[in-house]
């Protein structure tokens, strides 16, 4: 299946589910190609949230990544800015679910950046539910139901970069079997 624009993959680390109180920590991104939906690109930012070593550490813990690199993270304000400036809204945006959406729309905003991402997305959830249905798979479409059905692993459930690449396979496979 080809589609009509490259696809914009993306995923969050925050620290809690509401993307009005909660922050993202952490957003990456892989770039499909459309015709082949192999990547052609990424992105990959640790964010700091907080001055306070005590918060910074709880969130490199997390994380499972040094407390200096966390430290040293960008603000969301410019993470969202060089987010924005290497891929634009040229492309389809897509995600598990419809929450890391709202965290990027809520990152957008506090950045003072138009969010200009069109209104459809690629909802990963949502094909895989049609996928469960039309295969078989008697579990509800998480992200760990697809790891094994798959057979993917994830070595850091807590890193957004190596969830994006594997939901990108994920979407690959779903795509290639429907």
């Amino acid at each position: 299946m080809k589609f009509i624009k490259d696809i914009l993959l993306f995923d969050i680390e925050t620290t809690g589910p509401s993307s009005d109180k909660d922050s993202i920590i952490q957003l990456s991104a892989i770039l499909l190609d459309k015709d082949n939906l192999l990547e052609k690109d990424f992105f990959n930012s640790y964010v700091r949230v907080s001055l306070l070593d005590n918060t910074i550490n709880q969130h490199a813990t997390i994380l499972q990544i040094p407390f200096e690199s966390m430290k040293h993270s960008p603000k969301i304000y410019d993470v969202i800015k060089n987010f924005d400036e290497k891929f634009g809204s040229k492309y389809l945006l897509a995600a598990h679910t419809s929450l890391p959406i709202a965290f990027l729309k809520n990152a957008y905003k506090k950045a003072a950046v138009p969010y200009e991402f069109d209104m459809h997305t690629v909802d990963l959830w949502t094909l895989g539910y049609i996928y469960t249905l039309s295969f078989g798979v008697r579990k509800m479409p998480t992200f760990n139901t697809f790891l094994d059905q798959f057979k993917l692993s994830l070595k850091n459930r807590h890193n957004a970069l190596e969830r994006s690449r594997l939901s990108a396979e994920i979407f690959r496979r779903i795509i290639t079997n429907v």
